[in-house]
Protein backbone atom coordinates (compact mmCIF):
# COMPACT_ATOMS: atom_id res chain seq x y z
CA UNK A 1 0.00 0.00 0.00
CA UNK A 2 1.37 3.48 -0.64
CA UNK A 3 1.28 6.12 1.76
CA UNK A 4 0.59 9.06 -0.46
CA UNK A 5 2.99 11.28 0.50
CA UNK A 6 4.12 13.17 -2.92
CA UNK A 7 0.46 12.92 -3.44
CA UNK A 8 -0.26 14.60 -0.26
CA UNK A 9 1.79 17.35 -1.01
CA UNK A 10 0.94 18.30 -4.38
CA UNK A 11 -3.01 18.35 -3.13
CA UNK A 12 -2.14 20.62 -0.29
CA UNK A 13 -0.24 22.97 -2.48
CA UNK A 14 -3.03 22.91 -5.59
CA UNK A 15 -5.15 23.75 -2.78
CA UNK A 16 -4.02 27.11 -2.53
CA UNK A 17 -6.81 29.31 -4.53
CA UNK A 18 -4.61 30.95 -7.36
CA UNK A 19 -7.29 31.86 -9.82
CA UNK A 20 -7.37 35.41 -11.43
CA UNK A 21 -10.98 37.28 -11.09
CA UNK A 22 -12.48 38.06 -14.55
CA UNK A 23 -14.73 40.79 -14.80
CA UNK A 24 -14.89 41.02 -18.41
CA UNK A 25 -16.72 39.15 -21.07
CA UNK A 26 -14.01 37.00 -22.62
CA UNK A 27 -14.59 35.20 -26.23
CA UNK A 28 -14.03 31.86 -24.62
CA UNK A 29 -17.31 32.36 -22.19
CA UNK A 30 -19.51 34.29 -25.25
CA UNK A 31 -20.75 31.32 -26.46
CA UNK A 32 -22.34 29.51 -23.26
CA UNK A 33 -25.80 28.80 -23.45
CA UNK A 34 -26.41 30.22 -19.76
CA UNK A 35 -26.10 34.16 -19.85
CA UNK A 36 -26.20 33.96 -15.96
CA UNK A 37 -23.33 32.40 -15.48
CA UNK A 38 -21.40 34.23 -17.98
CA UNK A 39 -23.14 37.64 -15.78
CA UNK A 40 -21.76 36.22 -12.37
CA UNK A 41 -18.42 36.32 -14.03
CA UNK A 42 -18.84 39.51 -15.58
CA UNK A 43 -19.56 41.07 -12.32
CA UNK A 44 -16.86 39.38 -10.57
CA UNK A 45 -19.05 37.40 -8.26
CA UNK A 46 -17.73 34.97 -5.53
CA UNK A 47 -17.78 31.78 -6.92
CA UNK A 48 -16.89 27.90 -5.51
CA UNK A 49 -13.49 27.34 -6.14
CA UNK A 50 -12.95 24.66 -8.91
CA UNK A 51 -11.53 21.46 -7.48
CA UNK A 52 -7.94 20.59 -7.62
CA UNK A 53 -8.62 17.35 -9.73
CA UNK A 54 -10.27 19.53 -12.24
CA UNK A 55 -7.85 22.34 -12.21
CA UNK A 56 -4.83 19.79 -12.54
CA UNK A 57 -7.23 18.37 -15.76
CA UNK A 58 -7.21 21.77 -17.43
CA UNK A 59 -3.35 21.59 -16.58
CA UNK A 60 -3.04 18.57 -18.39
CA UNK A 61 -5.11 20.53 -21.56
CA UNK A 62 -2.71 23.55 -21.05
CA UNK A 63 0.55 21.25 -21.73
CA UNK A 64 -0.67 19.08 -24.18
CA UNK A 65 -1.21 22.03 -26.78
CA UNK A 66 2.55 23.09 -25.79
CA UNK A 67 3.20 20.18 -27.10
CA UNK A 68 1.13 20.60 -30.26
CA UNK A 69 2.66 23.69 -30.82
CA UNK A 70 5.82 22.47 -31.06
CA UNK A 71 4.55 19.68 -33.85
CA UNK A 72 3.37 22.70 -35.39
CA UNK A 73 7.25 24.06 -35.41
CA UNK A 74 8.67 21.02 -36.68
CA UNK A 75 7.11 21.17 -40.03
CA UNK A 76 7.58 25.05 -40.50
CA UNK A 77 4.40 26.42 -39.54
CA UNK A 78 4.90 29.56 -37.75
CA UNK A 79 3.28 30.73 -34.82
CA UNK A 80 3.11 34.13 -33.53
CA UNK A 81 2.06 33.37 -29.49
CA UNK A 82 2.77 36.71 -27.88
CA UNK A 83 -0.81 38.26 -29.93
CA UNK A 84 -2.00 41.47 -28.48
CA UNK A 85 -5.06 41.03 -25.92
CA UNK A 86 -8.18 41.52 -28.70
CA UNK A 87 -10.66 44.07 -27.43
CA UNK A 88 -13.79 45.53 -29.34
CA UNK A 89 -13.30 48.91 -29.74
CA UNK A 90 -16.33 50.26 -28.59
CA UNK A 91 -17.29 47.57 -25.87
CA UNK A 92 -13.61 47.17 -24.28
CA UNK A 93 -14.86 44.84 -22.04
CA UNK A 94 -15.43 42.25 -24.37
CA UNK A 95 -12.08 40.99 -25.11
CA UNK A 96 -10.01 37.63 -25.51
CA UNK A 97 -6.87 36.17 -26.47
CA UNK A 98 -5.69 34.05 -28.74
CA UNK A 99 -3.55 30.49 -28.71
CA UNK A 100 -1.97 32.05 -31.69
CA UNK A 101 -1.62 33.52 -35.00
CA UNK A 102 -0.55 31.49 -38.12
CA UNK A 103 2.12 33.99 -39.58
CA UNK A 104 4.63 34.13 -42.93
CA UNK A 105 7.44 34.22 -40.91
CA UNK A 106 9.04 35.21 -37.60
CA UNK A 107 10.06 38.66 -38.63
CA UNK A 108 6.49 39.02 -41.02
CA UNK A 109 3.48 38.81 -38.72
CA UNK A 110 1.17 38.83 -42.05
CA UNK A 111 -1.53 36.51 -40.28
CA UNK A 112 -2.92 33.75 -42.69
CA UNK A 113 -4.92 32.29 -40.14
CA UNK A 114 -5.93 32.19 -36.26
CA UNK A 115 -5.00 28.68 -34.91
CA UNK A 116 -7.35 27.27 -31.73
CA UNK A 117 -5.71 24.51 -29.98
CA UNK A 118 -8.30 21.78 -28.20
CA UNK A 119 -7.79 18.55 -26.72
CA UNK A 120 -10.70 16.27 -26.26
CA UNK A 121 -11.69 12.90 -25.19
CA UNK A 122 -12.24 10.26 -27.54
CA UNK A 123 -16.16 9.81 -27.65
CA UNK A 124 -15.83 13.75 -27.95
CA UNK A 125 -13.54 14.05 -30.75
CA UNK A 126 -15.08 11.75 -33.14
CA UNK A 127 -18.17 13.96 -32.96
CA UNK A 128 -15.63 16.39 -34.22
CA UNK A 129 -14.09 14.64 -36.91
CA UNK A 130 -17.83 13.45 -38.12
CA UNK A 131 -19.82 17.41 -37.83
CA UNK A 132 -17.51 19.98 -37.38
CA UNK A 133 -16.73 22.40 -34.79
CA UNK A 134 -20.39 23.99 -35.06
CA UNK A 135 -21.98 21.21 -33.86
CA UNK A 136 -19.66 19.41 -32.02
CA UNK A 137 -19.51 22.30 -29.42
CA UNK A 138 -21.45 25.52 -30.13
CA UNK A 139 -19.16 27.10 -27.28
CA UNK A 140 -16.15 26.90 -29.20
CA UNK A 141 -17.67 27.71 -32.40
CA UNK A 142 -18.94 31.30 -30.62
CA UNK A 143 -15.34 31.65 -29.28
CA UNK A 144 -13.45 31.47 -32.84
CA UNK A 145 -16.51 33.39 -34.32
CA UNK A 146 -15.66 36.21 -31.39
CA UNK A 147 -11.33 35.99 -31.79
CA UNK A 148 -12.46 36.42 -36.20
CA UNK A 149 -14.47 39.33 -35.38
CA UNK A 150 -12.27 41.16 -32.82
CA UNK A 151 -8.79 40.52 -34.84
CA UNK A 152 -10.63 41.41 -38.16
CA UNK A 153 -8.57 38.16 -39.44
CA UNK A 154 -11.12 36.11 -40.90
CA UNK A 155 -9.96 32.70 -41.30
CA UNK A 156 -9.59 30.17 -38.05
CA UNK A 157 -7.88 26.80 -37.92
CA UNK A 158 -9.07 24.82 -34.81
CA UNK A 159 -6.76 21.62 -34.21
CA UNK A 160 -8.09 19.02 -31.53
CA UNK A 161 -6.04 16.39 -29.97
CA UNK A 162 -7.74 12.90 -29.60
CA UNK A 163 -6.10 12.91 -25.31
CA UNK A 164 -7.04 8.82 -25.55
CA UNK A 165 -5.78 7.81 -28.58
CA UNK A 166 -3.24 10.66 -30.18
CA UNK A 167 -5.81 11.43 -33.19
CA UNK A 168 -5.15 15.09 -34.41
CA UNK A 169 -7.64 16.70 -36.38
CA UNK A 170 -8.65 20.11 -37.49
CA UNK A 171 -11.14 22.34 -39.60
CA UNK A 172 -10.80 25.36 -41.36
CA UNK A 173 -13.72 27.83 -39.98
CA UNK A 174 -14.20 31.03 -42.04
CA UNK A 175 -15.88 34.22 -40.45
CA UNK A 176 -19.85 34.53 -40.16
CA UNK A 177 -20.41 38.46 -39.50
CA UNK A 178 -23.98 38.34 -38.87
CA UNK A 179 -23.18 35.62 -36.18
CA UNK A 180 -20.49 37.40 -34.90
CA UNK A 181 -23.12 40.65 -34.47
CA UNK A 182 -25.52 38.47 -32.66
CA UNK A 183 -22.19 37.89 -30.17
CA UNK A 184 -21.81 41.30 -29.78
CA UNK A 185 -25.22 42.09 -29.09
CA UNK A 186 -25.12 39.24 -26.30
CA UNK A 187 -22.23 41.17 -24.94
CA UNK A 188 -23.68 44.37 -24.71
CA UNK A 189 -27.20 43.27 -23.17
CA UNK A 190 -25.42 41.02 -20.16
CA UNK A 191 -23.11 43.56 -19.53
CA UNK A 192 -26.23 46.38 -19.44
CA UNK A 193 -28.29 43.75 -17.16
CA UNK A 194 -28.38 45.30 -13.59
CA UNK A 195 -29.88 42.04 -11.94
CA UNK A 196 -28.60 38.44 -12.95
CA UNK A 197 -30.25 37.25 -16.16
CA UNK A 198 -32.71 34.21 -15.92
CA UNK A 199 -31.37 31.02 -15.17
CA UNK A 200 -31.03 28.11 -17.39
CA UNK A 201 -32.88 25.74 -15.44
CA UNK A 202 -34.60 25.88 -11.85
CA UNK A 203 -33.14 22.85 -10.47
CA UNK A 204 -29.30 23.04 -9.12
CA UNK A 205 -28.88 19.20 -10.44
CA UNK A 206 -29.32 20.17 -14.43
CA UNK A 207 -26.38 19.14 -16.04
CA UNK A 208 -25.45 22.49 -16.74
CA UNK A 209 -25.94 23.56 -13.52
CA UNK A 210 -24.48 20.71 -11.13
CA UNK A 211 -20.53 21.84 -12.65
CA UNK A 212 -21.03 25.59 -12.73
CA UNK A 213 -18.74 27.63 -10.24
CA UNK A 214 -22.07 29.18 -9.28
CA UNK A 215 -24.32 26.80 -8.72
CA UNK A 216 -24.70 27.38 -5.18
CA UNK A 217 -25.04 31.34 -5.85
CA UNK A 218 -27.10 30.73 -8.43
CA UNK A 219 -29.47 27.91 -7.09
CA UNK A 220 -29.95 29.77 -3.13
Amino acid sequence: MTNGLLTKKIEEFQKIDIEDARNYIGASSIGSPCWRQIWYQFKNVKAERVPTKMRRTWAIGKALEELVHDWLYDVGIIIWRNHPELVHPTMPFFKGNVDGIWVKSLLNHTPIAILEIKTAKDSSFNIFAKKGVKDWNSQYYAQIQAYMGLSGIYNTYILVLNKDNSDLGDELVTFDEEFYKQLCEKAQMISKAITPPPKINSSPLWYQCKMCKFNKVCHI
